[in-house]
Protein backbone atom coordinates (compact mmCIF):
# COMPACT_ATOMS: atom_id res chain seq x y z
CA UNK A 1 0.00 0.00 0.00
CA UNK A 2 2.79 2.66 0.94
CA UNK A 3 4.47 1.81 -2.57
CA UNK A 4 0.94 1.85 -4.43
CA UNK A 5 0.83 -2.03 -5.35
CA UNK A 6 -2.55 -2.34 -3.24
CA UNK A 7 -5.25 0.02 -2.49
CA UNK A 8 -6.52 0.35 1.23
CA UNK A 9 -9.01 -0.70 2.39
CA UNK A 10 -9.62 1.76 5.13
CA UNK A 11 -7.48 4.79 6.73
CA UNK A 12 -5.27 7.13 5.42
CA UNK A 13 -1.00 7.06 4.70
CA UNK A 14 1.19 9.81 4.66
CA UNK A 15 4.43 10.29 3.23
CA UNK A 16 7.03 12.79 4.11
CA UNK A 17 4.31 14.33 6.52
CA UNK A 18 1.85 14.57 4.09
CA UNK A 19 -1.25 12.50 2.21
CA UNK A 20 0.22 13.48 -1.62
CA UNK A 21 1.39 10.20 -2.35
CA UNK A 22 2.22 10.82 -5.94
CA UNK A 23 5.00 13.02 -4.74
CA UNK A 24 5.92 10.90 -1.36
CA UNK A 25 6.48 8.01 -3.72
CA UNK A 26 9.18 9.82 -5.75
CA UNK A 27 11.32 9.98 -2.73
CA UNK A 28 11.19 6.03 -2.27
CA UNK A 29 13.46 3.10 -3.47
CA UNK A 30 11.59 -0.53 -2.62
CA UNK A 31 12.62 -4.01 -3.21
CA UNK A 32 9.52 -5.94 -3.38
CA UNK A 33 9.74 -9.87 -2.89
CA UNK A 34 12.03 -11.08 -5.61
CA UNK A 35 14.82 -9.02 -7.11
CA UNK A 36 13.12 -7.51 -10.34
CA UNK A 37 15.77 -7.59 -13.24
CA UNK A 38 16.09 -7.95 -16.69
CA UNK A 39 17.93 -11.42 -16.72
CA UNK A 40 19.72 -10.87 -20.22
CA UNK A 41 20.72 -7.36 -19.30
CA UNK A 42 24.53 -6.51 -17.65
CA UNK A 43 24.34 -4.96 -14.01
CA UNK A 44 25.21 -1.77 -15.56
CA UNK A 45 22.59 -1.89 -18.52
CA UNK A 46 20.09 -2.67 -16.05
CA UNK A 47 20.62 0.42 -13.91
CA UNK A 48 21.12 1.99 -17.08
CA UNK A 49 17.33 1.14 -17.77
CA UNK A 50 16.42 2.22 -14.67
CA UNK A 51 18.19 5.39 -14.66
CA UNK A 52 16.26 6.06 -18.03
CA UNK A 53 12.81 4.97 -16.95
CA UNK A 54 13.36 7.07 -13.79
CA UNK A 55 14.35 10.29 -15.77
CA UNK A 56 17.90 10.99 -14.24
CA UNK A 57 20.11 13.02 -17.06
CA UNK A 58 23.00 12.03 -14.79
CA UNK A 59 25.01 9.14 -16.49
CA UNK A 60 28.15 8.90 -13.95
CA UNK A 61 25.02 7.52 -10.94
CA UNK A 62 25.48 4.35 -12.70
CA UNK A 63 29.09 3.33 -12.33
CA UNK A 64 28.72 5.12 -8.75
CA UNK A 65 25.72 2.93 -7.43
CA UNK A 66 27.61 -0.67 -8.66
CA UNK A 67 30.71 0.84 -6.71
CA UNK A 68 28.18 1.49 -3.72
CA UNK A 69 26.51 -1.78 -3.95
CA UNK A 70 29.95 -4.04 -4.61
CA UNK A 71 29.20 -4.73 -7.89
CA UNK A 72 31.76 -2.48 -9.72
CA UNK A 73 34.11 -5.32 -11.04
CA UNK A 74 30.73 -7.41 -12.42
CA UNK A 75 29.29 -4.17 -13.90
CA UNK A 76 29.36 -6.10 -17.45
CA UNK A 77 28.44 -9.53 -16.35
CA UNK A 78 24.90 -10.67 -17.13
CA UNK A 79 21.84 -10.55 -13.99
CA UNK A 80 20.77 -13.79 -15.27
CA UNK A 81 24.66 -15.74 -13.82
CA UNK A 82 24.68 -13.20 -10.85
CA UNK A 83 24.57 -15.23 -7.80
CA UNK A 84 21.10 -14.82 -5.31
CA UNK A 85 23.24 -12.39 -2.69
CA UNK A 86 24.17 -10.22 -6.38
CA UNK A 87 21.08 -10.08 -7.53
CA UNK A 88 19.92 -8.50 -3.99
CA UNK A 89 22.47 -5.83 -4.46
CA UNK A 90 21.83 -5.19 -8.07
CA UNK A 91 18.15 -4.86 -6.93
CA UNK A 92 19.31 -2.06 -4.36
CA UNK A 93 21.46 -0.51 -6.63
CA UNK A 94 18.05 -0.05 -8.62
CA UNK A 95 15.72 0.88 -5.98
CA UNK A 96 18.89 3.80 -5.18
CA UNK A 97 18.29 5.40 -8.71
CA UNK A 98 16.54 8.97 -8.06
CA UNK A 99 18.69 9.04 -4.84
CA UNK A 100 15.78 7.94 -2.12
CA UNK A 101 15.57 9.37 0.90
CA UNK A 102 13.81 6.39 1.84
CA UNK A 103 14.20 2.74 1.15
CA UNK A 104 11.83 0.03 1.12
CA UNK A 105 13.28 -3.50 1.88
CA UNK A 106 11.09 -6.88 2.00
CA UNK A 107 13.13 -10.06 3.26
CA UNK A 108 16.41 -8.63 2.14
CA UNK A 109 18.56 -11.87 3.03
CA UNK A 110 16.22 -14.63 2.33
CA UNK A 111 17.64 -17.63 1.21
CA UNK A 112 21.20 -15.71 1.39
CA UNK A 113 24.57 -18.08 2.47
CA UNK A 114 26.12 -16.69 5.83
CA UNK A 115 28.47 -14.05 3.70
CA UNK A 116 25.61 -13.17 1.03
CA UNK A 117 24.08 -12.12 4.25
CA UNK A 118 26.86 -10.63 5.90
CA UNK A 119 27.08 -8.47 2.57
CA UNK A 120 23.82 -7.27 2.64
CA UNK A 121 23.79 -6.39 6.16
CA UNK A 122 27.14 -3.89 5.95
CA UNK A 123 25.40 -2.55 3.00
CA UNK A 124 21.84 -1.47 4.63
CA UNK A 125 23.91 -0.26 7.71
CA UNK A 126 26.74 1.63 5.08
CA UNK A 127 23.55 3.12 3.23
CA UNK A 128 21.76 4.74 6.46
CA UNK A 129 25.38 5.79 8.00
CA UNK A 130 27.08 7.10 4.99
CA UNK A 131 23.95 8.26 2.83
CA UNK A 132 21.84 9.05 5.42
CA UNK A 133 18.87 6.45 4.14
CA UNK A 134 16.32 5.61 6.21
CA UNK A 135 15.31 1.92 5.69
CA UNK A 136 12.40 0.06 6.40
CA UNK A 137 12.94 -3.92 6.46
CA UNK A 138 10.37 -7.08 6.52
CA UNK A 139 11.60 -9.90 7.82
CA UNK A 140 11.35 -12.66 9.78
CA UNK A 141 14.96 -13.47 10.65
CA UNK A 142 15.21 -11.69 13.78
CA UNK A 143 18.99 -12.65 14.85
CA UNK A 144 20.31 -10.73 11.85
CA UNK A 145 17.24 -7.95 12.49
CA UNK A 146 19.32 -7.08 16.12
CA UNK A 147 22.36 -6.35 14.43
CA UNK A 148 21.17 -3.43 12.79
CA UNK A 149 17.27 -2.48 13.54
CA UNK A 150 17.07 0.92 15.79
CA UNK A 151 13.53 0.42 15.87
CA UNK A 152 10.93 -2.57 15.46
CA UNK A 153 7.25 -3.01 14.44
CA UNK A 154 5.64 -5.89 15.24
CA UNK A 155 2.72 -6.92 12.67
CA UNK A 156 0.03 -9.75 12.91
CA UNK A 157 -2.40 -10.14 10.72
CA UNK A 158 -2.46 -6.69 9.31
CA UNK A 159 -2.14 -5.42 12.84
CA UNK A 160 0.15 -4.02 15.04
CA UNK A 161 0.92 -5.43 17.67
CA UNK A 162 3.71 -3.49 19.42
CA UNK A 163 6.31 -1.24 18.51
CA UNK A 164 9.47 -0.63 20.68
CA UNK A 165 12.97 0.45 20.10
CA UNK A 166 16.31 -1.68 19.74
CA UNK A 167 17.36 -0.55 23.41
CA UNK A 168 14.45 -1.60 24.95
CA UNK A 169 13.98 -4.95 22.94
CA UNK A 170 17.48 -5.73 24.64
CA UNK A 171 15.84 -4.86 28.00
CA UNK A 172 13.42 -7.50 27.13
CA UNK A 173 15.26 -10.39 26.10
CA UNK A 174 19.03 -9.86 27.89
CA UNK A 175 20.18 -13.42 29.36
CA UNK A 176 19.29 -14.13 32.71
CA UNK A 177 19.54 -17.00 35.66
CA UNK A 178 16.20 -18.17 35.78
CA UNK A 179 14.88 -20.10 39.12
CA UNK A 180 11.97 -22.14 40.25
CA UNK A 181 11.84 -22.16 43.97
CA UNK A 182 9.42 -23.79 46.60
CA UNK A 183 8.87 -19.67 48.26
CA UNK A 184 9.68 -17.46 45.11
CA UNK A 185 8.73 -14.11 46.88
CA UNK A 186 10.87 -14.96 50.17
CA UNK A 187 13.39 -15.99 47.93
CA UNK A 188 13.92 -12.47 46.12
CA UNK A 189 13.36 -10.91 49.02
CA UNK A 190 16.93 -13.08 50.64
CA UNK A 191 18.47 -12.52 47.06
CA UNK A 192 18.33 -8.74 47.37
CA UNK A 193 19.37 -8.45 50.95
CA UNK A 194 21.77 -10.97 51.15
CA UNK A 195 23.65 -10.87 47.31
CA UNK A 196 22.15 -6.91 46.99
CA UNK A 197 20.74 -8.20 43.72
CA UNK A 198 18.55 -5.24 42.29
CA UNK A 199 17.74 -6.58 38.50
CA UNK A 200 15.55 -9.53 39.31
CA UNK A 201 11.85 -10.29 38.80
CA UNK A 202 9.25 -12.55 39.47
CA UNK A 203 7.25 -13.74 36.66
CA UNK A 204 5.22 -17.04 36.55
CA UNK A 205 6.47 -18.29 39.98
CA UNK A 206 9.76 -18.43 38.00
CA UNK A 207 12.55 -15.68 39.21
CA UNK A 208 14.19 -13.80 36.25
CA UNK A 209 17.61 -12.32 38.11
CA UNK A 210 19.71 -10.39 35.10
CA UNK A 211 22.86 -9.36 37.08
CA UNK A 212 25.53 -11.69 38.72
CA UNK A 213 24.98 -14.30 35.94
CA UNK A 214 28.76 -15.66 36.83
CA UNK A 215 27.42 -15.70 40.27
CA UNK A 216 25.47 -18.98 40.43
CA UNK A 217 27.23 -20.92 43.21
CA UNK A 218 26.69 -17.78 45.79
CA UNK A 219 22.98 -17.39 44.27
CA UNK A 220 22.28 -21.07 45.13
CA UNK A 221 24.03 -21.38 48.69
CA UNK A 222 22.30 -17.81 49.83
CA UNK A 223 19.18 -19.48 48.56
CA UNK A 224 19.65 -23.08 50.37
CA UNK A 225 20.95 -21.22 53.08
CA UNK A 226 17.68 -19.56 54.13
CA UNK A 227 15.79 -23.13 53.76
CA UNK A 228 14.48 -22.19 50.08
CA UNK A 229 14.38 -25.59 48.04
CA UNK A 230 15.67 -24.82 44.57
CA UNK A 231 13.73 -26.93 42.08
CA UNK A 232 15.34 -25.34 38.84
CA UNK A 233 18.05 -23.49 37.86
CA UNK A 234 19.51 -22.58 34.39
CA UNK A 235 21.20 -19.64 32.45
CA UNK A 236 18.94 -18.53 29.66
CA UNK A 237 20.66 -16.67 26.61
CA UNK A 238 18.78 -13.56 24.34
CA UNK A 239 16.05 -15.72 22.34
CA UNK A 240 14.80 -13.06 20.61
CA UNK A 241 12.66 -15.93 18.16
CA UNK A 242 10.69 -16.86 21.63
CA UNK A 243 9.86 -13.24 22.59
CA UNK A 244 8.39 -12.51 18.89
CA UNK A 245 6.65 -15.85 19.05
CA UNK A 246 4.86 -14.57 22.96
CA UNK A 247 4.04 -11.26 20.90
CA UNK A 248 2.41 -12.94 18.13
CA UNK A 249 0.26 -15.66 19.72
CA UNK A 250 -0.76 -12.65 22.09
CA UNK A 251 -1.80 -10.45 18.83
CA UNK A 252 -3.47 -13.50 17.55
CA UNK A 253 -5.33 -13.63 20.88
CA UNK A 254 -6.22 -10.25 20.76
CA UNK A 255 -7.49 -10.04 17.14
Amino acid sequence: MIVGLNNPTSGSIELFGSNNLQEGRRKIGTVIENPALYPYLSARQNIEAQRIMKGVKDKSITDDLLDIVGLKDAGNKKAKNFSLGMKQRLAIALALVGDPEFLLLDEPINGLDPTGIRDIRELILKLNREAGITILISSHILGELAKIATSYGVINNGVLVDQFTAEELKQKVKPCLKITVNDPERAVAILKDYLEISDIELENNSIKIYEMLDKSVEINSALESNDIIVQFFSKEDSDYENYFIKLMEGGAKNG
